[in-house]
C-alpha cells in the first residue's frame, strides 16, 4: 500500500496515545454516566423520604435539599436551594437569627440536637410546629464540612396534644365538682378510683372552694368510690383536718357497710369527721351539723 504524500507519515507512537485517550474518555464518561445515575438515585431517595432534609456548609450556605424541604419554601426544584443562605429564604428576622444560633452551635460543639418545639410563623400568621434533628456533616476523611438537618411538620399533632390537654383539664374539673348547695354547704361527689394525684387534686378543689365561697360544711360523697383502701381512707383524714384548719366541718357521706368494715380494718380514725350512710340522710339534717360540732353522728 502506498502512502499518499499529502498526508503527514504515520506515528504509532501518537496513534497510541490518541487510542489511550479515547479509551480514558470512554471510561470517565462511562463514570461519569454512573455517578449521574448514582446521584440520581440518592436525590429520588431522600425526595421520597417522610422528612423534609437540607445541609449546609461550614459558612451556613445551603448545599442541597430533598424535593420536600424545596417544595416547603416554594421553590422550583432541590437545585434552587444551592447557593443560598436562610438571609435568602421567606424566613422572620426572628427564625433566620434562631437557625443561625443553632446551626452555628453544632458547628462548633460538633454534636447532635434535638427538638420538637420549633416553630415558624409564616407571612399570614399562621403558625406551623417542626420535629427537628441536626447533626454535624463531616467528608470521608472526618473533616467537619457543615451541618444536616432533619425535619418533619408536626402541627397535626401538636394541635391534638393541645386538645387531649384541654379535654383532659375538662375531665379533671368535671371529676372534682364542687356543687355550692347554699352559701354555706358544698357539695362534693366522687365516682371512680382514688389514686394521690387525684387525692390531691380533691383537696386543692376543695380548699379553693372553701377560700373562694366561706363556706362551713363541706359533702364529701364517696358512693361512687369502688374501692376504699389506705390511700383513699388517709386522703380523706387529710382532707377533713385541712379543712378544718380553714374553720369549716367535712362530712363523709356514702359510707357503705364493706366499707365501714374495710376502715375498721385499716384502724382509721374518723373522729374528725361526721359521717352518714347515704348524702341524702345528711343533707336532711344539715340543719343540725355546725362547724365546730365535734360529734361522730351515727349511720
Amino acid at each position: 500500500m502506498t502512502h499518499d504524500p499529502e498526508l503527514p507519515p504515520a506515528n504509532p507512537d501518537l496513534e497510541r496515545r490518541i487510542s489511550l485517550l479515547e479509551t480514558t474518555l470512554q471510561e470517565q464518561a462511562q463514570t461519569m454516566s454512573q455517578l449521574q445515575a448514582q446521584n440520581e438515585l440518592l436525590q429520588s431517595v431522600i425526595n421520597n423520604l417522610p422528612y423534609a432534609i437540607y445541609w449546609k456548609d461550614t459558612e451556613l450556605v445551603y448545599g442541597g435539599c430533598n424535593l420536600r424541604f424545596a417544595s416547603d419554601l416554594g421553590l422550583p426544584s432541590p437545585d434552587a436551594i444551592i447557593g443560598r443562605t436562610d438571609d435568602d429564604l421567606a424566613w422572620q428576622p426572628e427564625e433566620i437569627a434562631a437557625f443561625k444560633a443553632v446551626d452555628q452551635r453544632i458547628l462548633t460543639t460538633q454534636t447532635p440536637e434535638y427538638d420538637d418545639q420549633e416553630t415558624v410563623i409564616h407571612p399570614d400568621h399562621s403558625q406551623e410546629w417542626f420535629e427537628t434533628y441536626k447533626v454535624p456533616l463531616y467528608d470521608s476523611a472526618g473533616k467537619l464540612i457543615g451541618v444536616l438537618c432533619t425535619y418533619n411538620n408536626i402541627t397535626t399533632r401538636k394541635q391534638a396534644e393541645a386538645t387531649v390537654l384541654a379535654q383532659a383539664a375538662l375531665l379533671q374539673e368535671l371529676s372534682t365538682p364542687v356543687i355550692p348547695l347554699t352559701d354555706q354547704i358544698l357539695v362534693l361527689p366522687l365516682i371512680g378510683s382514688i389514686d394521690s394525684r387525684r387525692a390531691q387534686q380533691v383537696l386543692e378543689t376543695i380548699l379553693e372552694s372553701l377560700t373562694t365561697q366561706h363556706a362551713s360544711v363541706v359533702f364529701l360523697d364517696i358512693t361512687g368510690v369502688p374501692v376504699v383502701d389506705t390511700q383513699v381512707a388517709l386522703a380523706l383524714i387529710q382532707t377533713g383536718r385541712a379543712i378544718q384548719l380553714l374553720g369549716a366541718r367535712l362530712v363523709l357521706t356514702g359510707i357503705r357497710p364493706e366499707v365501714a368494715q374495710a376502715l375498721v380494718g385499716l384502724g382509721v380514725d374518723l373522729g374528725t369527721m361526721i359521717t352518714y350512710s347515704t348524702l341524702q340522710r345528711g343533707l336532711a339534717e344539715v340543719a343540725n351539723i355546725r362547724p365546730n360540732t365535734v360529734t361522730q353522728r351515727g349511720t
